[in-house]
């Protein structure tokens, strides 16, 4: 599903002043297209989706997008926190909903770059340089957070075996974290900017039986 997701979005270019979405890039993932049956999360519970999986190409493109200095338009934080990108620092993509979408606010096209390989997924922005010796990264800091409501909530559910039951909905705490952009000058940071606010909601365990 990486793969495949890599491959729609590699080498497409934007020309200045257009908006890159995601959704329409890849278009709805398929079984026709290739896509498979992998871990999803949806209504807080961890899931099997076709063309799950995916959320980990367009969290490593926002990073790199982030740092080329290109306009979010549009950025969404997953339920929980994400293991393979720093809190805060995630973008998640569900189709048709959920979007990743950023815009092209310089003066000359640029190229995006996307591959997976040895089991890792690279991003890449290529055009204009920032500045000699100019370079961006991310910095976030949780601000607050969330605690779960420790009593278990059961829910009957009529499609489960009689007498059986089982946990849907795993215990969270949840977050506010502030994600910063952050300039440096050969090394030295110059300025720094809020980029976005992310709300990760804390969960309570869900047990349905029948």
């Amino acid at each position: 599903n990486i793969s495949l997701a890599c491959q729609a979005i590699n080498g497409k270019v934007l020309l200045p002043g257009e908006t890159f979405s995601f959704n329409e890039t890849t278009g709805k993932r398929t079984t026709d297209k290739g896509y498979q049956s992998a871990g999803a999360i949806a209504a807080g519970q961890s899931i099997e989706e076709v063309g799950g999986g995916i959320c980990q190409v367009s969290s490593t493109l926002f990073n790199a997008v982030a740092r080329a200095d290109l306009e979010i338009v549009s950025r969404s934080p997953h339920a929980w926190p994400s293991t393979y990108v720093k809190i805060g620092e995630d973008a998640t993509v569900n189709w048709p909903n959920l979007d990743f979408q950023f815009r092209n606010n310089k003066s000359t096209p640029v190229f995006i770059i996307a591959y997976y390989k040895d089991r890792k997924c690279s991003a890449e922005i290529w055009g204009m340089s920032l500045g000699t010796g100019i370079t961006i990264d991310l910095d976030s800091k949780v601000l607050r957070t969330i605690e779960p409501n420790t009593e278990v909530l059961y829910k009957q559910n009529p499609e489960l075996t009689p007498g059986t039951s089982e946990e849907t909905v795993h215990m969270r705490t949840g977050y506010v974290v502030d994600t910063y952009k952050v300039w440096y000058k050969d090394g030295q940071e110059i300025k720094r900017e809020r980029l976005h606010t992310s709300t990760y909601k804390a969960y309570q365990t869900t047990i349905e039986y029948n």
